[in-house]
């Protein structure tokens, strides 16, 4: 496994873009915790916000319920992000990983650095261009933006997307000290369980309902 490459004392939110394993270890030796809950609840509020504006196609939400569907679902964000930090922990071990949960914990949150700033950036975009709009089963503006406008949103929060997948794996394998190969692995392996687990229940549950109903 070849070492992350030494990268200048500069801010962690800088260089995850650039550097996303070497950052994670300076993080991870430093202080794991750092910022780890600030990021979890970042994420949690612009996800409300992705969520919310997709509700509010279909129905007429009113205006409080964004503020308190961002704050919700943030304070939400944070103990389900650690939760999930002991899962890919575990699921990490399987395979001869030696992370902590803490350690995790904060692979998970600073890979949503790109999807914090990017997603935020292209809301805000959007909310000049389209203002109120975005929150509202009536459109008029936004369904008059050209599809070239269309598209170069999509595949802006695609790509901020993607780069956090980066960083997660990159830095799941930093902290376990294993390779990419087998961090992509552990990824596939945990939504794999989750997965079946989650058929499983809805089967069992759909076989007492038809039993006993």
């Amino acid at each position: 496994m070849t070492p992350p490459e030494p990268i200048a004392d500069e801010s962690p939110f800088v260089t995850i873009w650039e550097a996303p394993r070497a950052t994670i270890r300076r993080i991870v030796d430093t202080d794991p915790r750092f910022h780890v809950n600030g990021l979890f609840f970042c994420s949690g509020v612009i996800g409300a916000l992705e969520g919310i504006a997709t509700w509010a196609q279909r129905f007429e939400l009113p205006l409080v319920a964004i503020p308190i569907g961002c704050l919700l679902l943030g304070a939400i964000t944070v103990p389900t992000g650690h939760a999930n930090a002991w899962y890919k922990r575990w699921v990490g071990g399987l395979l001869g990983g030696t992370a902590s949960r803490q350690e995790v914990a904060a692979v998970n949150a600073w890979a949503t650095v790109p999807v914090i700033v990017g997603h935020t950036g292209l809301w805000i975009i959007q909310g000049a261009l389209y203002g109120r709009e975005i929150y509202s089963p009536v459109h008029p503006t936004i369904d008059a933006a050209s599809t070239l406008v269309r598209v170069t949103f999509a595949l802006a929060a695609g790509l901020f997307t993607l780069w956090a997948a980066v960083v997660v794996v990159a830095g799941f394998a930093e902290v376990n000290r294993f390779s990419i190969a087998r961090s992509i692995a552990a990824s596939i392996i945990a939504v794999t369980i989750i997965a079946v687990a989650t058929i499983v229940l809805a089967a069992a549950l759909y076989y007492n309902r038809s039993l006993f109903g």
